[in-house]
């Protein structure tokens, strides 16, 4: 199963715009889902009292298998899905929509479907974790055993070389256009002391621990 991260539209969006992100868990299925409306602004993701030491925002361009799901006021529920060759099927026929950004594919989906109550958009997100740079072993791993946290993900990667530079190990987080740079100080985390750098991990973070050049 894979995460996805849901960008919820309706047709009061148009004159309302939210503040707030909200996350949710969908039925029985293990998706991160992170809600977002049109001018949101805060995220409430779980990463303990560590920080980002920077942010930038960009308007999220639609990628494969990327999909919506449009309720209509009949109660009606039509999905498309985001083809290899960047086409979704249409009531008018197939359009290209990958690098659409996020404004624009609503507003295709709303001419689409001129009856539709609520649209959603959820990107899609692999359910995995990188771990680069000064490990023994590079590797992508699964998120599918459970929570996992920063130094469990160093460990799944077999540890350190000695020429790990452990104070300036990164994080970088994608979020519907949001990217999150986050830096930590593992040396005072493998003795136990300031926890709170140890994050949990989100599908699709990408760890690299650098090399200490002396």
């Amino acid at each position: 199963m894979m995460p996805v991260s849901t960008l919820g539209f309706s047709k009061a969006s148009k004159t309302r715009e939210s503040k707030a992100f909200k996350m949710a868990l969908i039925g029985a299925i293990p998706l991160s889902a992170l809600i977002l409306l049109i001018g949101a602004g805060c995220s409430t993701n779980d990463t303990g009292s560590a920080l980002p030491i920077t942010t930038t925002t960009q308007p999220y361009a639609m990628a494969t298998l990327d999909s919506a799901r449009i309720e209509s006021r009949n109660g009606s529920i039509n999905e498309v899905i985001i083809q290899q060759d960047g086409r979704i099927d249409l009531p008018s026929g197939s359009k290209m929509v990958r690098g659409m950004q996020l404004r624009d594919f609503h507003t295709l989906l709303l001419r689409s479907y001129p009856s539709a109550k609520e649209i959603k958009i959820v990107e899609f997100r692999p359910n995995r974790v990188t771990v680069l740079g000064e490990v023994f072993h590079q590797i992508h791993t699964e998120l599918s055993d459970g929570p996992m946290r920063v130094m469990d993900a160093i460990a799944a990667a077999n540890g350190f070389t000695p020429l790990a530079n452990k104070r300036r190990v990164r994080l970088v987080r994608q979020n519907a256009g949001k990217v999150e740079v986050y830096e930590f100080d593992l040396r005072e985390t493998m003795r136990g002391r300031h926890m709170e750098e140890n994050i949990l991990l989100q599908s699709g973070d990408v760890i690299t621990v650098p090399r200490n050049f002396l």
